[in-house]
């Protein structure tokens, strides 16, 4: 890993092709040693949790499916600031249309890695 701060990674787990990317990706940085990977649903509804977060989290990715960007939105709403947002749509995937790929998800993981 090319930073030299703990990477953090939030990510949509939507139900279309996107979301799944967003999550392939996350698990794939997780697996790997690569990063943290905690639960986005829990920011809505556990202010403890999002604040605690929030204060020791060195570097946050926030992976989003589409252009709705939940995840973006969720980490917003819990206060927490100063994160870089990804989105699958950038990597030229198409919401419903782009089947899922492991060079794919490589792709992004590697973007994620460079940052």
């Amino acid at each position: 890993m090319e930073t030299s701060k703990k990477l953090t990674v939030v990510a949509c787990s939507g139900a279309s092709n996107t979301g799944q990317y967003s999550d392939l990706v996350a698990r794939k940085l997780m697996q790997s040693g690569q990063a943290k990977l905690l639960c986005l649903a829990r920011f809505s509804v556990d202010d403890e949790f999002a604040k605690k977060a929030g204060s020791e989290i060195e570097k946050l990715i926030v992976l989003d499916g589409c252009p709705i960007n939940c995840a973006e939105l969720t980490v917003k709403k819990s206060g927490i600031k100063g994160f870089t947002h990804i989105n699958t749509t950038d990597f030229g995937i198409v919401k419903g249309k782009t089947p899922v790929t492991e060079e794919k998800v490589k792709e992004i993981v590697e973007h994620i890695l460079h940052l």
